[in-house]
């Protein structure tokens, strides 16, 4: 049964205006909370609630737990904020930049069905598998970003140490030189002269980039390009199809109400071609057209996905549909990104294994044709 949620209009976005009470925690870098410490924090307080403790001692319990400054001076407000009176959601309302609309929604849903300490354990389990969903991403990518680290590494050493002082040693002589060896010496000519230059260009380059981050027009035009570049594009399309439905599922399955449940997970969507794809589910669904029909007009969604939503919807098994897809494509993102690495990986070494052979030659061929001439 879905838990109905009293309020005149869900919020997505709100300010805090707490203040940090010291020098550390006021750092930009420090006023920050990591998912893996929400995953603590959600099983903790799950495994307190669960055990009877009412929740102003659960939050009591967790305060001196906490290691992160800034997030132990936001649970300390909240626990004040509850006991003067306030509700739970009331309070995380508060720090929308560290809990998000979903959090405050599901713990709204467990207040007013009185199900507060169900609800603080399917986010727990929703971090936990958001965790493990990461740290799988980043496991299969360590390795190729290793790999390209050195390669760039080694590349730089080169230029900036070795040709330096073999350029001293063929001066005068660049006609013997091969192409690669006067290249690499043009390098580090423009890299020992002109490094100022080069940090500047560079500079101005994240500058730019951080610019066009913020602007809506040029980010959704460099998504949807993404979803032109082969191999890339499917694994977006399972990424975020996987994203978009498995938090769906899991506000519905909590009694979120699915146009709230929307609002949220449009809020947490970060490609515009997916929020904008929410944002017609929504008016389709204030308009009572239906949850499926959007789905039908979206050429990047798989056949399946359309159909199986439109079944779903018909059948009254919507929810269940939605949770199963999310898992889906989330498993096939995971098996996806596997399999790419495991091709990236071979491609990296090969190309190490190139770029270092032209760099060897490009050393060794002059030497060997000055010491030729010589005799």
């Amino acid at each position: 049964m879905a838990v109905s949620i009293s309020q005149p209009k869900l919020k997505i976005k709100e300010k805090s205006s707490q203040k940090p009470k010291d020098l550390f925690s006021s750092l930009s870098w420090s006023r920050r909370v990591k998912g893996k410490e929400l995953m603590l924090f959600t099983s903790q307080m799950s495994l307190m609630l669960e055990t009877g403790n009412p929740l102003n001692r659960a939050l009591g319990v967790m305060v001196p737990q906490i290691q992160n400054p800034y997030f132990k001076e936001i649970i300390e407000k909240i626990l004040e904020q509850i006991e003067s009176g306030q509700l739970f959601s009331e309070a995380l309302g508060k720090y929308t930049k560290v809990f998000s609309p979903l959090f405050i929604s599901m713990i709204r849903a467990g207040e007013s069905g009185g199900l507060l300490k169900q609800m603080m354990k399917q986010l727990a389990d929703y971090y936990r598998q958001r965790e493990e969903y990461i740290s799988a991403i980043r496991k299969a990518l360590t390795y190729p970003i290793i790999l390209m680290a050195f390669s760039i590494l080694v590349v730089f050493f080169v230029i900036a140490y070795v040709f330096p002082k073999l350029a001293i040693f063929l001066e005068g002589k660049e006609a013997l030189l091969p192409w690669s060896t006067r290249l690499l010496m043009g390098l580090s000519h423009l890299l020992k002269n002109y490094w100022y230059l080069i940090f500047l260009g560079l500079a101005a380059l994240a500058f730019g980039i951080r610019a066009l981050g913020k602007n809506q027009k040029a980010v959704a035009f460099f998504e949807r390009q993404q979803m032109n570049i082969p191999i890339v594009n499917r694994m977006l399309i399972q990424f975020y199809t996987s994203h978009f439905l498995s938090t769906l599922g899991f506000l519905m399955s909590a009694g979120v109400p699915l146009l709230d449940g929307l609002l949220i997970t449009r809020s947490l969507v970060r490609n515009a071609l997916y929020r904008n794809f929410i944002q017609e589910l929504i008016e389709s669904v204030e308009k009572g057209k239906g949850f499926s029909p959007p789905f039908r007009k979206q050429s990047f969604l798989p056949a399946a996905v359309k159909e199986m939503i439109q079944t779903g919807e018909e059948t009254g098994s919507l929810n269940q549909v939605i949770i199963r897809l999310g898992e889906h494509y989330s498993q096939e993102f995971r098996k996806g990104m596997e399999s790419f690495c495991a091709i990236l990986e071979p491609v990296i070494i090969i190309f190490m294994g190139v770029l270092v052979g032209i760099i060897v030659l490009s050393i060794i061929i002059p030497i060997f044709r000055l010491s030729s001439g010589a005799h």
